[in-house]
């Protein structure tokens, strides 16, 4: 019963429960690309999207996977920060919605080694229900600004945590994701 608003039906009430969780796990789906790209877990990545996806450079999680061992072979250390993150349902087994992302991101190409970049970035995102989980079917990466830092934060010696509050620390280079994915671009390094 609600509040002095009038009943809520049991099926009204389940329905708004799996809207919670459906914003939940749509939620955990921009957690994991984040997560993912920063790590270089190529594969968990590309498994985040439906099988048909358009990667715009073909069609299905292969062309996914391919672009984004491109794409992330022309950049060393990202840090990606989620923030805010609107979802609307279009049906039940479709929603759209748009992420928030500060990016901090090493590139590998330029006239200055060991900068880095700062993003303001907006995911515009399409999700759809697959096989009772929901996936991407797109993402539109969209930029505010980029701009140069003036700290390089990779040219510290290590930090040797907890012996020292600052420094290079072992993220993400102790991960075995991106011990592998550089194996495969050795030469991108």
């Amino acid at each position: 019963m609600g509040d002095g608003g009038g009943e809520v039906s049991g099926a009204e009430e389940i329905r708004r429960l799996r809207r919670v969780a459906d914003r939940d796990e749509i939620r955990q789906l921009a957690y994991r690309y984040a997560w993912g790209l920063d790590s270089r877990d190529i594969d968990a990545v590309a498994d985040l999207f439906v099988p048909d996806v358009d990667s715009g450079q073909g069609i299905g999680t292969d062309a996914m996977r391919a672009r984004f061992h491109r794409s992330m072979s022309e950049v060393g250390v990202t840090v990606l920060f989620v923030g805010n993150h609107l979802i609307d349902f279009d049906t039940d087994d479709e929603a759209h919605g748009l992420v928030y992302c500060r990016g901090y991101i090493e590139p590998l190409d330029g006239p200055r080694p060991g900068r880095f970049v700062e993003q303001a970035i907006l995911y515009r995102d399409r999700y759809r229900r697959y096989d009772g989980a929901w996936k991407f079917v797109g993402r539109k990466h969209e930029l505010w600004f980029g701009v140069e830092t003036a700290e390089r934060p990779l040219h510290q010696r290590p930090a040797e945590w907890p012996r020292h509050h600052d420094g290079v620390g072992t993220v993400p280079y102790s991960e075995p994701t991106w011990k592998a994915f550089w194996a495969l671009h050795p030469s991108a390094r």
